[in-house]
């Protein structure tokens, strides 16, 4: 994730030599490119930084990088210094490097500025606040940060910007970090800005830029306390440009429509783990709870036609009993409710997993015809769509990015849709593998035409031989983890979920079904009988408000995909079943072996075509669902070793 380090006096050189763009160039081959913009960019900027560090008081040995990758982050930071502070603890410093050089005005979305950048004119992150996101996400998510009480800083270096706009962007009331938490330098701010890495670092150690980067991820937060924040319209740091960028337009668009009257529609495009749960769950509490003065806030509410989400939310914030199940319910609905909504019923309605949305033809208290993708956007004044196509695992998923714009069109006055590139999520916040493992299942699913390898270092991953080998390590990782949030909590063991769960492709009829966890009856019997399970339980004993991922006796069973889609685990073992296969030097899908109780996705009475998508995006979900670690078994014995060919030791 380092495309560039040296020592700073090494640095310094280079750049005086004028060949640091050169340098950078070169290693940045293989890593993850970077064009003649970037190689512009780089010789503006850096020689600007290493005119600081010399006038800086930082020993000559400190290790400095610049485009370091965060894990978890498609971005690279522009610029980072490691070393100790006065108090010999690891310090690490990350500075924001911008060009910026024409009028800059402040912005109507918070922690924006609006001005002149790469892309044109147009509303940027403050770049004080990227820096200091960037810390925040490295410090509470990177383990080697967590253990070693790592002292992060951050700043912003504007070098081209003039000092007449210092009180745009050091604004305190709409910047109120830019003075002591992440401060913003501009030309002529040399001698502070040296005099402020100074107070920083004061010797250098050559491994923490390495031991970081070697770091394992970890999940900053509990469940719980997330929903809490959210709920609570309190401030996440762990959000990235996309996220950061996609809350703020959506509570803007809110507050405007009072101001204009306008209905809109907002597009946030994103694939598996890249929190397009966590930007809804935080709008919703923006907006349920404004912080800007307002009295009141806004009817919103959360909708998923996954119910395995909106269970687990609600247990997790019920149990304490903050919150009532009557106000979680009408916070998280099924987006069933829209069909008997009114005109304009919600100020904003957050849908996530849009492209479950489904095309009912009679059924569940709705009439033949009635189309619910119209009625969610004539009941709602700003509709905001969570979508990902490569995620619809049902041939009656039919909501899709081109079919949302349609129905805007059709709807008299015609609804405006926000499609915007910054909207897009791109990080990887669920996987520790990052985006490096998301590629390599892309790439073996087939969505992908180039071959990608994998090499396992900071996630766990492995194709078994057996279902039974992936459920000894599952509930081995559930077992330890039980033990230590017990340890933690005070509370029995048998009373806590480690969150490690098998799933499968469904290809495995529910013999079980409504006989209940005693009966001698299994659904998914493979390894000539040494393994056997039910598939999740679902039935009167239980109740529909249950959370398969909450209950600790589930680690037994198999999920589905419509159990765990929407869902976090953190260790998955995932089954695939005989409707993928490997032949003749590629995969191939079989509809015909889908099990017949699998009345919902309706792959068995698909075209070839419509099927083929609709098994490869359920394994996508599968492989998707694990936080810490993924194992596989392949019935198919090409299929596995095909899959373990793959994988570089």
């Amino acid at each position: 994730m380092i495309a560039y380090c040296a020592k700073k006096s090494d640095f310094i050189k280079q750049c005086e030599c004028g060949v640091i763009a050169d340098e950078l160039s070169a290693r940045m081959i293989g890593f993850s490119g970077g064009g003649k913009r970037e190689e512009k960019s780089w010789e503006n900027s850096l020689p600007q930084m290493a005119k600081v560090l010399k006038m800086s008081s930082l020993p000559d040995d400190v290790v400095v990088a610049a485009e370091y990758k965060i894990q978890q982050l498609q971005n690279r930071l522009d610029f980072v210094i490691t070393g100790r502070n006065r108090d010999g603890k690891p310090a690490v410093i990350i500075v924001e490097l911008k060009q910026w050089s024409q009028d800059i005005k402040n912005s109507k979305l918070n922690d924006h500025v609006y001005t002149y950048g790469g892309g044109g004119q147009k509303d940027y992150l403050h770049p004080s606040f990227q820096a200091l996101n960037y810390a925040n996400i490295i410090k509470n998510t990177y383990l080697f940060a967590i253990e070693n009480d790592v002292v992060f800083s951050s700043c912003s270096y504007l070098h081209n910007m003039p000092q007449q706009y210092e009180k745009t962007l050091r604004n305190e009331e709409k910047y109120p970090y830019t003075t002591e938490k992440s401060p913003v330098f501009l030309k002529g701010d040399e001698k502070a800005f040296a005099d402020y890495l100074s107070d920083k670092i004061s010797e250098a150690d050559t491994d923490i830029l390495f031991d970081l980067d070697n770091s394992q991820i970890v999940s900053s937060k509990e469940l719980a306390k997330i929903l809490n924040d959210s709920l609570k319209g309190n401030e996440l740091f762990t959000l990235d440009d996309g996220q950061k960028t996609s809350i703020e337009t959506i509570v803007k668009e809110v507050d405007e429509f009072l101001e204009y009257g306008e209905k809109k529609i907002i597009l946030i495009k994103g694939g598996p783990g890249t929190g397009k749960s966590v930007v809804a769950l935080n709008s919703m509490g923006r907006l349920v709870n404004p912080k800007d003065g307002k009295k009141h806030g806004y009817n919103v509410a959360y909708f998923t036609a996954n119910a395995a989400p909106r269970y687990l939310y609600s247990e997790e914030l019920t149990k304490d009993k903050e919150y009532t199940k009557k106000l979680i319910k009408t916070l998280f609905k099924h987006p069933l409710v829209f069909n008997k909504s009114s005109k304009d019923a919600y100020d904003c309605a957050l849908i996530d997993e849009a492209h479950r949305l489904f095309s009912f033809k009679g059924g569940m208290g709705i009439k033949k015809g009635v189309n619910l993708l119209k009625k969610a956007i004539e009941s709602t004044k700003v509709s905001v769509f969570f979508i990902d196509e490569d995620q619809a695992v049902t041939k009656d998923d039919y909501a899709t990015i081109e079919t949302i714009k349609e129905m805007a069109d059709k709807c008299q006055p015609k609804v405006r849709v926000i499609e915007q590139d910054e909207l897009e999520l791109t990080s990887q916040f669920r996987v520790a593998g990052g985006a490096e493992y998301i590629s390599f299942i892309r790439s073996f699913l087939g969505y992908d035409k180039e071959k990608c390898t994998y090499r396992p270092n900071k996630y766990e991953f492995k194709v078994c031989d057996t279902a039974e080998e992936v459920r000894e390590w599952v509930k081995n990782h559930d077992k330890d983890i039980r033990k230590q949030r017990a340890e933690k909590t005070g509370k029995s063991i048998d009373n806590i979920s480690g969150y490690c769960r098998m799933v499968a492709g469904y290809c495995y009829d529910w013999k079980s079904k409504g006989k209940g966890r005693e009966a001698d009856i299994y659904d998914i019997v493979l390894d000539k009988g040494a393994f056997k399970a039910k598939w999740n339980l679902r039935n009167t004993e239980i109740g529909q408000e249950y959370s398969w991922l909450n209950d600790p006796l589930s680690v037994d069973e198999v999920g589905c995909i419509h159990t765990c889609q929407g869902l976090d685990i953190e260790y998955c073992g995932v089954i695939i079943g005989k409707d993928m296969y490997y032949e003749n030097g590629q995969i191939k899908f079989n509809k015909s072996v889908n099990a017949k109780s699998d009345t919902a996705s309706g792959i068995r009475n698909a075209d070839d075509e419509l099927a083929e998508r609709l098994i490869r995006n359920t394994y996508n979900v599968l492989l998707t669902r694990g936080i810490k670690g993924t194992y596989v078994y392949c019935e198919d014995k090409e299929l596995r070793d095909h899959l373990r060919s793959l994988i570089v030791p």
